[in-house]
C-alpha cells in the first residue's frame, strides 16, 4: 500500500494559534464584520442547540461517583474545627451539580428556554441515575442529598425559564421517566 503524503496546512499561521490568541482573531474579525458576526451566531446558536440529555446524565452521573476523597478532606480542621464527612459530601457534590448548573443557567441567558429544559432533565436524570446505579458510600454519608438535589435543580430551573409551558413540558418528562 502506498503511503500518503502529509499534506501541509492551508493555514499554517492560524493552526499555531494557542485557543486564546485564535479567540481574539476570532472576536476580531466579528467585531469588524458584521456579516461574519451574523454567520458566527449563527454557527454558534446551530452547535449551541445540540444538548443530549443522557449524555449530561451519564456525565454527571460519573462525576459524582468519582468523588472519593471526602473522608480523607473531612475530621479536623486547622482553625481547631471539626468538618462532618456529611458536610464534606454535601458541599463536594454540590460543586458538582453547580457546575451543571451554571451551564443549564446560560442557556437561559442565550434565550436558550429549549436547550436550558433539556439541559436540566439531563441534570435530573444524572441525578436520580447517580443514586440508583452508583452504590457510592457517599449516599450512606448524605442519604437526602439526591432527593434535595432534584428538587433544588427543578425549583431553580422552574423560577428561572419563568415559562408555564416549559414547566408542563419538564413535568410531562418527568412524569413519563417516572422521576416524579
Amino acid at each position: 500500500m502506498p503511503k500518503r503524503k502529509k499534506t501541509a496546512s492551508a493555514t499554517p499561521l492560524l493552526d499555531s494559534l494557542s485557543a486564546e490568541q485564535a479567540h481574539a482573531v476570532l472576536a476580531r474579525l466579528i467585531r469588524d464584520d458584521p456579516a461574519l458576526t451574523a454567520r458566527a451566531e449563527g454557527v454558534a446558536r446551530d452547535l449551541l442547540r445540540i444538548v443530549d440529555s443522557e449524555k449530561i446524565a451519564d456525565s454527571l452521573a460519573g462525576d459524582l461517583a468519582e468523588i472519593e476523597d471526602v473522608w480523607e478532606t473531612s475530621g479536623r480542621t486547622h482553625d481547631g474545627g471539626y468538618l462532618y464527612p456529611s458536610e464534606r459530601a454535601w458541599k463536594m457534590m454540590d460543586e458538582v451539580v453547580a457546575s451543571y448548573k451554571e451551564e443549564m443557567t446560560a442557556y437561559l441567558r442565550r434565550g436558550m428556554a429549549d436547550e436550558s429544559r433539556l439541559f436540566c432533565t439531563g441534570i435530573l436524570l444524572g441525578i436520580r441515575r447517580f443514586e440508583r446505579d452508583s452504590g457510592s458510600a457517599l449516599l450512606d454519608e448524605v442519604p437526602d442529598y439526591c432527593d434535595d438535589a432534584f428538587s433544588s435543580v427543578r425549583e431553580e430551573w422552574e423560577a428561572a425559564v419563568g415559562d408555564p409551558g416549559q414547566v408542563r413540558l419538564l413535568a410531562r418528562f418527568l412524569e413519563e421517566k417516572g422521576l416524579l
